[in-house]
Parts: C-alpha cells; structure tokens; sequence
C-alpha cells in the first residue's frame, strides 16, 4: 500500500477447502474457511517493527457436528533480537 501513500499497511485473504474428507464411520465431510486480514508493520521509531493485524475468519463445515465459525482476531506482534 506504499503506492498508496500508507507504507507498512498490507492486506491479503486466504481460502482452504478441504474435501472427501474420511470421517470413518459418519462418511466424507467438506470443510473450507476464508480469512480476509489487515495488518499495519510501524515502520520507525523506538516501536518500529511493531506490527498490528486485524482478521476476520469464516469457517464452514458440511458436519452436523461441526458449527460455523466466525471469527475476528486481533494479533500483535513485537520482534525481539535475543542474541
């Protein structure tokens, strides 16, 4: 998002199907979660590196069993040199 005029803001999303999974005796299920994030990387001063994500998570199962997920996760991250 340099370009953009905000350098250290990022954005991606990420899709996973799973499918004619074996379940033993329950049979085959499907599964597929979709995560669309956005994260901010300070990019000086005494927190640079210090970086911030925000992502929102959908979780679909074809189970009974299984419930639908929502999920919004707040990660923080802070790189430390031990050595």
């Amino acid at each position: 998002m340099e370009a953009f005029g905000v350098p250290g803001l990022s954005f991606s999303t990420r899709y996973v199907r799973g499918r004619n999974i074996d379940l033993g005796d329950e049979g085959r299920a499907k599964e597929r979660e979709l995560d669309i994030a956005a994260q901010y990387v300070i990019q000086q001063g005494p927190a640079k590196d210090l970086s911030f994500t925000v992502e929102q998570a959908f979780y679909r199962a074809d189970r009974a069993l299984d419930h639908d997920v929502n999920e919004l996760r707040l990660i923080i991250e802070y790189p430390l040199e031990v050595l």
